[in-house]
């Protein structure tokens, strides 16, 4: 196994985001900043529904456009 898989496995055992999931190789942040495990998948959950609902039932006249962002 690799450092950076058993970290990642130490993390989500302890219920925090593991960092490559929010940070790339550079720093950059690439995902949102949840303080847990659980909310990071709830909005996880949350965008892929609401990019499922567009794909059945096409594009809303409007839309939660902070699930297009990274505050």
């Amino acid at each position: 196994m690799t450092t950076r898989l058993t970290t990642a496995i130490d993390s989500i055992a302890d219920g925090r985001v593991p960092h490559f999931w929010i940070y790339n190789a550079s720093g950059a942040e690439v995902s949102w900043l949840v303080p847990n495990l659980g909310g990071w998948i709830n909005q996880l959950v949350d965008r892929n529904d609401q990019l499922d609902s567009w794909l059945k039932n096409g594009r809303p006249k409007t839309y939660w456009l902070t699930g297009f962002i990274n505050p």
